[in-house]
């Protein structure tokens, strides 16, 4: 019988893909010595897709590092849209989100996230965009049934050509997708929604497994959210909430005054994990 890993708990964790330039061992090690709970590593961290995205890799890593099991994973994005009017676009979108749900089941189970996609042309969404996040979601819901993976779209910030921006876009799609969870992403609710970016809490928790936790603005995303007002809301909000789920840092390293190294890196993400430590004990 495969064993599936449940979360009970706040577990604070990072995005790989702060780590853009390192292998897979050196992201799992700094992770580790970050203090955390958990990696979401994200397909297409770079080192990991280029020599081929062996599941074995994770598997002897996760064996090296238990404290960081389960993972969470990331679907494929950069180069793809699930909602492009291009059909093979769209469909390779979808097969390379099967393939991460596939990966992570092979793993033990576990959160993925996926990105609702976008109108290809920056024009407002229209139905045929709505009708095509709907086929997405169709193939995803086919490739996570029966397996050990819960499946979480992600919230994406202000566009003209964005879907799931708000609230009630978000609500809507969990409503009528019953299997499907939600990964909210806290800066881009702040570029969003400046005045009330906890509206996705209030309407949403109820489907809410994992939170991108940094801070954003309409002028720059996932910069660290330690000794910030809007870390210190958060902390609150979640303790207030009694949110169970994941925490994961989504920093972007090209973000900070300086170019950062390794160690500094690492220590980043450590300050963030003891800033935020006190979460796991809500």
């Amino acid at each position: 019988m495969k064993e599936t890993y449940l979360i009970t708990m706040i577990r604070l964790g990072a995005s790989s893909m702060f780590f853009h330039e390192y292998q897979p061992a050196e992201i799992f090690s700094a992770m580790d010595s970050a203090g955390l709970d958990h990696i979401e590593f994200w397909m297409e961290t770079p080192e990991f897709w280029m020599q081929g995205a062996d599941p074995l890799v994770l598997r002897d890593l996760m064996t090296q590092y238990p404290r960081l099991v389960p993972v969470a994973m990331h679907a494929p994005v950069f180069d793809l849209n699930p909602c492009s009017f291009n059909p093979g676009v769209a469909k390779l979108s979808a097969d390379y989100t099967g393939k991460t749900i596939e990966m992570l089941d092979q793993l033990g189970g576990g959160v993925v996230t996926i990105h609702p996609g976008k109108r290809t042309a920056k024009r407002p969404v229209g139905p045929l965009d709505r009708a095509r996040l709907s086929a997405y979601l169709d193939a995803v819901s086919r490739c996570a049934f029966g397996t050990g993976v819960t499946v979480a779209i992600e919230n994406m910030p202000p566009a003209v050509n964005a879907q799931l921006v708000t609230p009630d876009s978000v609500r809507g799609v969990l409503d009528e997708y019953a299997w499907l969870s939600f990964t909210w992403d806290y800066a881009h609710a702040q570029a969003a929604l400046p005045d009330d970016p906890f509206a996705f809490l209030r309407d949403c928790q109820d489907r809410m497994v994992n939170i991108h936790a940094s801070l954003g603005t309409a002028e720059m995303m996932h910069t660290p959210l330690a000794g910030t007002p809007a870390g210190a809301q958060l902390k609150q909000e979640l303790a207030a909430a009694k949110y169970a789920g994941l925490v994961t840092f989504e920093l972007e390293d090209l973000n900070f005054r300086k170019s950062l190294d390794y160690s500094e890196k690492t220590a980043v993400l450590a300050a963030e994990a003891a800033w935020f430590s006190d979460l796991r004990s809500i």
